[in-house]
């Protein structure tokens, strides 16, 4: 394994010179390469011990060494190094109040300040506890699914020099600590709390267990939003076009040209995910503290027709509204009939023509085109890897400001928010007529492998038990979601608020038959959207622009 050291700062010197002097040291030098880990984590250098383990603990190894094994060890050391550690967060309850602030207890109480967000002018990471401290420490990799719910890590960023941030080969995938859970409630308040080591009434999340029912040293996620390689594949890489118009079918289709053992976003994936806002910062949900793109909806017609260009005319008004970075298509209807491209605005400029004063939307594209009075030139999904604009490994969102719901949002390495339902097969719900035609009863179902998946409830896919009794066929805020040890995230209790509760709405089917989860919500979908967001009336042949399917991993491959 070629790898790259990247410790030039003092700190990170020291580091690897006392890691150097104790994995020189003869017979027992991994235990004591291991024991100086553990002593030397503390909060805020965890990085920086890794890159100067990993060099060493690799020789140790030997030709037996592998990524994903390497990378296990150290989440077993860090773990043992925060064991003592407990993060607690309380809410209300929900039949008491619709607060959706947290209040931090035990060790996360001594944080002082929720997680730091960061936007795409931020010229510095802020000072946050988040980037280094082992509870939500992350390190992203190229890696490919394997049948044993493993993965073959092909490259680490930081340490390999042929990590490929674009995922052509192998997705790009973050890797963080698997935790143990609690969840209770008391009279007045829900508590969620975290730990690195078991303890008594902690428990490893649905998605953080094995095929054999072994909890995993790692979770792991995909860093971007669905998007194509060159091959056809579904991939997770930056600066891929959104794979819209596209069903969550499509989607398990080219997942699978990618390796065989692939699967879909799950509600595992979108609980773990909500989970990590909450530990980070504090609150029950993003909405109203970093929306991602859930305003961004623009559709106007070319001002002035052209012939082989690789811009649209707008007026300078209507080109105000358009960022740079963000994706547009150009089609005969409004996101429909033939589409001319779709491609980053690259640029804008102000041009005159004939006297006339027009703003040049400049698109990212070496196909030029010809435009009509009659196209519609149309905001939609973000190609992937807005986010990276954000510094160092910050929350945030892309653009001027985190509240606009301009940009899309990245969560503990994962970007999200990006103007497209993300789409899945796990679980798959079937819904069944209510009490009138307004109302419709819903029965979920899991697919706890990934090389299972599916568009229909196969004998692959178990009950639940999980149920709701005449959900409306409109928007619903949710109060609350089923507490359960499965992997599903689903509504409990809705009748909530955009700024209340979880501040994310849930859309029932307006008909029966199976229907899948659509996650997160759309760029126009605004005080509905949020990470607890669901359209839950899609069927998993459904597509339109607002749809992307994303991959899940065989981390999804459990017990």
């Amino acid at each position: 394994m070629a790898t790259k050291r990247l410790l030039t700062d003092e700190t990170g010197q020291r580091i690897a010179g006392a890691l150097e002097e104790i994995a020189l040291g003869g017979a027992g030098s991994e235990a004591s390469l291991d024991a100086a880990v553990i002593a030397m984590i503390d909060g805020t250098n965890t990085t920086r011990v890794f890159k100067a383990w990993y060099e060493r603990a690799a020789i140790i190894a030997g030709s037996s060494a592998t990524r994903w094994g390497l990378l296990c060890k150290f989440a077993r050391l860090i773990s043992e190094a925060w064991e003592d550690k407990t993060y607690t967060l309380k809410s209300a309850l929900a039949s008491i109040s619709g607060d959706p602030t947290m209040t931090p207890m035990d060790e996360l109480a001594l944080k002082t300040v929720p997680g730091q967000l960061a936007i795409e002018t931020d010229s510095a990471s802020p000072d946050d506890w988040t980037v280094e401290d082992p509870m939500t420490w992350y390190i992203r990799a190229n890696a490919l699914s394997l049948a044993d719910g493993t993965m073959n890590i092909t490259a680490i960023e930081g340490i390999d020099d042929d990590f490929d941030i674009t995922g052509e080969d192998a997705p790009v995938w973050t890797f963080a600590l698997a935790l143990f859970i609690k969840e209770w409630s008391d009279a007045s308040y829900d508590y969620i709390s975290f730990k690195t080591a078991a303890a008594e009434g902690y428990a490893a999340d649905a998605g953080d267990v094995d095929p054999n029912g072994n909890k995993r040293d790692l979770t792991w996620h995909p860093t971007f939003p669905g998007g194509l390689n060159s091959q056809g594949a579904l991939t997770s890489g930056a600066n891929r076009a959104p794979y819209i118009f596209k069903s969550a079918n499509d989607g398990i289709t080219a997942a699978r040209l990618m390796d065989a053992y692939e699967g879909l976003w799950t509600d595992c994936d979108s609980r773990w995910l909500l989970r990590m806002w909450q530990l980070r910062h504090w609150n029950l949900e993003n909405s109203g503290i970093a929306e991602g793109c859930t305003n961004y909806n623009f559709d106007y017609t070319p001002a002035l027709a052209e012939t082989n260009v690789t811009r649209v005319l707008l007026t300078a008004a209507q080109a105000a509204n358009l960022i740079v970075g963000s994706c547009v298509m150009l089609s005969t209807s409004s996101r429909g009939g033939t589409t001319v491209v779709i491609a980053k605005i690259a640029s804008k400029e102000e041009v005159t023509i004939s006297e006339t004063s027009y703003t040049a939307i400049n698109l990212d594209t070496t196909t030029a085109f010809t435009t009509t009075t009659s196209q519609h030139l149309c905001t939609v999904a973000y190609f992937s890897g807005a986010t990276e604009a954000l510094p160092g490994h910050a929350d945030g969102c892309f653009g001027g400001t985190l509240t606009d719901g301009k940009g899309p949002l990245r969560v503990a390495g994962v970007e999200c928010l990006d103007g497209a339902y993300s789409l899945g097969l796990d679980p798959l719900y079937n819904c069944t007529a209510g009490s009138d035609g307004n109302k419709f009863d819903y029965a979920v179902y899991e697919c706890k492998d990934s090389e299972k998946q599916a568009g229909s409830i196969t004998s692959d896919y178990e009950n639940t038990g999980i149920t709701f009794t005449d959900m409306p066929k409109s928007w619903q805020y949710v109060k609350k979601f089923v507490r359960t040890t499965k992997g599903i995230l689903f509504p409990e209790v809705i009748g909530g608020s955009s700024t209340t509760y979880v501040k994310s709405a849930v859309l029932g089917t307006a008909s029966t038959g199976v229907r899948s989860p659509w996650r997160f919500g759309t760029l126009y979908s605004g005080a509905l959207a949020g990470l607890a967001c669901e359209l839950g009336y899609g069927a998993p042949s459904g597509s339109f622009w607002g749809g992307r399917p994303r991959l899940g991993g065989a981390g999804k491959k459990r017990g």
